[in-house]
């Protein structure tokens, strides 16, 4: 009896453990209208070959979990954009959405960023996978 109740706690125990692992996939590649995950300092290229882009600079200023917070804070991304050799700069704001600067003729939004700031934890940026969904206007 007490080796079926050993074997039913550590049952639940490789469960939880294993919906803690969840694993993000970080592709070189990025198809303009899909979202795509990215870091900081590596270069993506589009599926057809036209564009590239580099996140120079990330900034996560999110309320940590554990936190109470006046602001939410938000992600702030750096970085630049190449279209046809043609290299422009861009910043992309989560939250102020008037200080953003985009390439033009494009929209960058950033969708998620994980993983979420947690109280006496210190991430560094490239531990962060950025979600982005990149749209012609």
């Amino acid at each position: 009896m007490k080796t079926l109740s050993v074997l039913k706690y550590l049952l639940v125990f490789f469960f939880f453990a294993g919906i803690g692992c969840e694993e993000t996939i970080i592709e070189q590649g990025f198809t303009i209208g899909r979202e795509t995950n990215f870091q900081v300092n590596q270069l993506y290229t589009s599926a057809n070959g036209q564009y590239t882009l580099k996140i120079t600079e990330i900034k996560d200023s999110r309320c940590a979990e554990g936190v109470q917070c006046v602001w939410q804070g938000e992600v702030i991304l750096k970085g630049e954009w190449t279209e046809n050799n043609n290299k422009s700069s861009f910043e992309i704001h989560s939250v102020v959405s008037d200080q953003t600067k985009e390439p033009i003729g494009y929209t960058i939004k950033i969708v998620d960023a994980k993983p979420y700031p947690k109280y006496g934890t210190v991430s560094k940026p490239e531990d962060l996978v950025v979600t982005l969904l990149i749209q012609k206007k």
